[in-house]
């Protein structure tokens, strides 16, 4: 797999029956049913311009759903979330036992875009709780931007590749000859 890849990634869809109930998210995305992507931009201002810009299809169809169901950018977000956490937390439970997992404390790291303002990140924040992701009492709640958690992701795989050190020498050099 290219090191560029988002295979490994869990794609941001959701559907919803006509009540206004998630049918189907993710990987186990029904295509009979219009699909709603890119929701997480609607949390933010820049992003929810970005949205209308970029993707009038999408933001049309999220404008829909709130004025159909109620549902603000807030509410489907925690809808993914609450899919994605219950899968999550149904896989840990099976490889490692209920009794173990319920005795864990538990931090969980979101991203969010670099640009994001504490308002898009304060909402995201409440998209999680809604999720329940904060259900527990021993669990913390962390958001990081996406160039960070790129980096912590690099970091870490140069340690399972047992890589120690980081050579930004060159990169210094390049960029002093420019």
């Amino acid at each position: 797999m290219p090191s560029n890849s988002d295979r490994h990634k869990v794609p941001s869809i959701l559907t919803y029956n006509s009540k206004g109930e998630v049918t189907s998210w993710g990987y186990t995305i029904d295509s009979n049913r219009y699909q709603i992507s890119w929701f997480k931009l609607g949390i933010s201002e820049n992003g929810s311009q970005k949205l209308e810009d970029e993707q009038p299809e999408r933001s049309k169809m999220l404008k829909a759903l709130a004025k159909a169901y109620g549902k603000k950018p807030v509410d489907v977000v925690g809808d993914y979330l609450r899919c994605l956490w219950t899968h999550a937390s149904e896989s840990i439970q099976t490889s490692i036992g209920k009794h173990l997992w319920e005795n864990l404390r538990l931090k969980i790291v979101l991203t969010v875009p670099a640009i994001w303002d504490h308002k898009a990140q304060e909402i995201t924040r409440q998209a999680a709780e809604m999720a329940g992701l904060l259900a527990r009492t021993d669990t913390t709640l962390e958001l990081i931007g996406e160039p960070e958690a790129a980096a912590l992701a690099v970091f870490e795989d140069m340690n399972a590749q047992r890589k120690r050190s980081l050579q930004v020498s060159l990169f210094l050099e390049m960029i002093i000859q420019s």
